[in-house]
């Protein structure tokens, strides 16, 4: 098991700006998960700032954040699908600095999509430090939805444990997961009062990378190739066990808490998307059991713009169902559906089918 993130929720004070204050608790934070002896188990640091104002410039608040290296990552915040200068995270992703549109209104998907379209053109990787977020927002330490919307300073974890759970069956779950959680509130508790900031919890998102599988361990739990029938089921059974372990384990939940599919980040996702088996319209339907089942999915280029609006028309009533948010990933490539193309560290990622 290894903390995926330890995101940092950054405010503006009055004598520091932007910057300074991700140094200044960036730097600390460091010191700190040294002194701690978490180097190894640390994988990421983030930092997240508040919504971006709508008479603010997204790009300018991400020149601020430019060649910081104190954290991994940096995030300028969400901004509003109606904000005048959207189209300016086109050149905050190109720059490195993840941000995030929340989705308000379905007649906004065109403006959205063009965004998503033009942020892809120049390398479709820039794509992934771009999420659309439907339904209401909530704080979570995943990128690129991460945003400060208390307004305080506080930190959040995530998590990655896919390897904790491969061979394991079900009813194994829950003692093994609410463990993990325990364990890292530790950390999490001990960092922020570390920094001196607010504590707002863990994460427990099933999220995979790579070979660390989260597709592997849905196939043995439900002992059917993903998308067979089983599989949403099973992912509704994993998602009531992390529910029911976080409220055994007393831990402090934030953010998405479910099982999570993001196509590029998952070797048998890959797989199963690259056979033909896992098509966008399965990704879409499973949403309703797990938050990003439409999350980093490849799409060639000449996708009509209705089957883009059809998908966030699906996306928006699931959340009705649902209740709950829903972070969205979509990335377009000049190849062809059945094609592949190398996004960086994400390696090769297969086009999905429809």
């Amino acid at each position: 098991m290894k903390i995926r993130s330890v995101t940092l929720f950054i405010a503006s004070g009055e004598t520091q700006g932007f910057r300074e204050r991700i140094t200044d608790l960036g730097s600390r934070l460091s010191l700190s998960i040294e002194s701690m002896f978490l180097s190894e188990s640390v994988w990421s640091t983030r930092a997240a700032l508040p919504p971006v104002g709508k008479q603010e410039s997204p790009m300018k608040r991400a020149s601020q954040l430019l060649d910081l290296d104190i954290v991994n990552y940096v995030s300028i915040g969400q901004v509003e699908d109606t904000h005048p200068a959207l189209e300016e995270v086109v050149e905050v992703a190109e720059n490195g600095v993840f941000t995030s549109i929340n989705l308000r209104s379905i007649s906004n998907v065109n403006t959205v999509e063009n965004v998503l379209r033009k942020t892809c053109e120049e390398d479709p990787f820039n794509g992934s430090r771009i999420s659309v977020n439907v339904g209401e927002n909530m704080v979570t330490p995943y990128f690129p939805s991460a945003c400060n919307l208390h307004g305080e300073e506080g930190l959040a974890i995530s998590l990655l444990y896919p390897s904790l759970l491969r061979n394991k069956l079900l009813s194994q779950f829950q003692d093994i997961l609410a463990e993990v959680y325990a364990s890292t509130e530790r950390v999490g508790l001990k960092l922020s009062n570390s920094l001196g900031v607010n504590y707002h919890g863990i994460d427990v998102s099933l999220s995979p990378w790579m070979e660390e599988s989260v597709a592997e361990i849905v196939e043995f739990a439900s002992g059917f190739k993903m998308p067979l029938p089983g599989t949403f089921s099973t992912i509704r059974e994993i998602n009531s066990l992390i529910e029911n372990a976080v409220k055994t384990s007393g831990v402090k939940a934030t953010g998405y808490n479910e099982v999570m599919l993001p196509v590029a980040e998952d070797n048998i996702l890959k797989e199963r998307v690259a056979a033909g088996d896992v098509r966008l319209r399965d990704l879409v339907h499973l949403t309703l059991a797990c938050v990003a089942g439409v999350d980093m999915v490849v799409l060639p280029d000449e996708t009509p713009s209705s089957i883009i609006r059809g998908v966030f028309k699906d996306l928006f009533e699931i959340n009705r169902l649902k209740g709950k948010p829903i972070g969205v990933r979509m990335l377009f490539a000049p190849v062809e559906s059945g094609g592949t193309v190398k996004l960086k560290f994400f390696g090769q990622t297969p086009l999905i089918m429809l």
